[in-house]
């Protein structure tokens, strides 16, 4: 692989969603493998503004705050990292952004270098280049994304509620008959799509694409969690905490092209401190956002970085899993020196 992977149009992180509410923000990194695997072939371009550029003209002490609270989070200052350990070789720790814009699929020579010369590559998904193994395993598990029998949305809303999802959806050409039985999660998930009428963009989020870039090089490729280990800690999300997202979502004052190109702008700067926050700083519900973050960050992390030691003790392996998984005290960096590895920023 050399300098960056060949690009056509760009397309937008359908995973981002628009709202000033955290939960979803951090859903589309956290867990965003397995949904953007299945939908980020039909992505569209979504030009979008950069909402801290935003706030740093219009409301500078919010800004000022997100950058004093980004300045304190461990391990926010790099997505690429040297793992050492004493006699083995060294292995590496890259976060990914699962987006197949252009930018982000143009990759550092550093990055390149390494990765021409590994051994292992190890994603969250082993099945992130077969999306029909994906599909298939969803199917499987009709309880994972639909309601219970006998239960719809507008059986467990209240009318207004329900009246402001339709009309929701209505914007996006989704008549609510078609989406009753559905689970809110999986409802927004299906919803995260870019403004209609644009160009598709044929190539394969990043991590896919380091996927099936591995394999022409004759590179394993192994995973971390099961297609439905992911679905299951979506699913988790209880249906009121994410109805609740999906309600917002539709009262957002940002655009959702606005956040993919904040999110996006901050990921090409490594700056995964203020990644979080800015999903902090846009919360207006803390306490659902630290019950989303331990079912979504925190308890991944710790399987994460447990499941990848026995291959980071055989050495000149690359960790390639979502950007931000790998910040703060309980991300996978900080969780990797505890048990004894070295871990130091490449860029």
């Amino acid at each position: 692989m050399r300098n960056y992977f060949p690009v056509g149009l760009a397309g937008c992180v359908k995973n981002i969603v628009s709202r000033i509410a955290a939960p979803f923000l951090l859903v589309a990194f956290f867990s965003a493998s397995i949904i953007s695997s299945a939908l980020a072939d039909n992505s569209r371009a979504c030009p979008g503004k950069d909402i801290l550029l935003q706030l740093r003209k219009t409301d500078p002490s919010r800004y000022g705050a997100m950058i004093d609270a980004a300045s304190r989070v461990d391990n926010g200052y790099s997505i690429f990292w040297k793992i050492e350990k004493a006699g083995i070789e060294p292995s590496w720790l890259f976060g990914t952004m699962h987006s197949n814009d252009e930018r982000v699929l143009k990759l550092s020579t550093e990055f390149d270098d390494v990765f021409d010369h590994i051994d292992t590559l190890v994603l969250e998904l082993k099945e992130i280049s077969e999306p029909n193994t994906i599909a298939m395993e969803l199917l499987k598990h009709p309880e994972l994304t639909m309601l219970p029998p006998g239960k719809s949305l507008d059986h467990i809303l209240p009318a207004e509620d329900t009246a402001q999802i339709a009309a929701g959806l209505a914007k996006k050409g989704v008549p609510i008959a078609t989406v009753l039985r559905m689970r809110p999660w999986f409802i927004y998930i299906s919803l995260l799509m870019c403004a209609a009428g644009q160009g598709p963009n044929d190539k394969y989020v990043l991590d896919r694409q380091l996927a099936v870039q591995a394999a022409k090089n004759g590179v394993d490729v192994e995973g971390l969690e099961t297609p439905l280990e992911q679905f299951q800690a979506m699913a988790d999300l209880s249906d009121e905490v994410t109805m609740k997202g999906l309600l917002e979502s539709f009262q957002s004052p940002y655009d959702i092209n606005d956040l993919t190109e904040t999110i996006l702008s901050l990921y090409l700067t490594g700056n995964s401190g203020l990644m979080n926050a800015l999903v902090e700083g846009l919360s207006t519900d803390r306490a659902t956002d630290a019950a989303i973050v331990k079912r979504i960050v925190t308890d991944r992390n710790e399987v994460m970085a447990k499941r990848i030691v026995p291959y980071l003790e055989k050495g000149n392996v690359m960790m390639a899993v979502g950007a931000l998984h790998l910040p703060g005290d309980h991300g996978v960096v900080a969780l990797l020196r505890k048990q004894g590895f070295t871990l130091t920023p490449v860029n």
